[in-house]
């Protein structure tokens, strides 16, 4: 039954990994360099939230579309174990508690995350390729 929406599945499951990205970039951008916002920025916040559950809600539908097991798939793995870093220093990122060069840091180890995870789903290789000659 999902097997025939596939492709709507996997282009609005690229969508929302673009857009969560993007929003990603402002609400970083916006926090460190301007610092806690009011009402405007809460509403970016929330949207960010929406716009990932729907992502993670369309990354799971493809699995069960393909019938795929995610640890599988070496690319796979990496892609997941990417985005537990990714959250990890997006934490650190918008949390106050730390110095600001700390934030900074963790914020573009962040979007390394998210650049290794669209690689890796790109072009179906673990790390996006990147250590693809050390392992050979």
């Amino acid at each position: 039954m999902l097997a025939e929406h596939y492709l709507l599945i996997k282009q609005i499951h690229i969508g929302l990994a673009l857009l969560s990205g993007g929003l990603f970039v402002l609400r970083g951008l916006w926090v460190l360099l301007l610092g806690k916002g009011g009402n405007l920025q809460k509403g970016v916040n929330r949207i960010s939230y929406l716009v990932d559950t729907c992502l993670l809600l369309a990354a799971v539908l493809l699995l069960a579309v393909l019938s795929f097991v995610p640890l599988s798939a070496a690319w796979l793995q990496a892609k997941l174990l990417l985005l537990v870093l990714y959250v990890l220093f997006g934490v650190v990122a918008f949390r106050a508690q730390h110095s600001l060069a700390v934030r900074w840091l963790a914020y573009i180890a962040a979007l390394l995350c998210f650049a290794g995870m669209y690689y890796s789903a790109r072009l179906h290789q673990p790390f996006a390729g990147l250590l693809a000659g050390a392992v050979s």
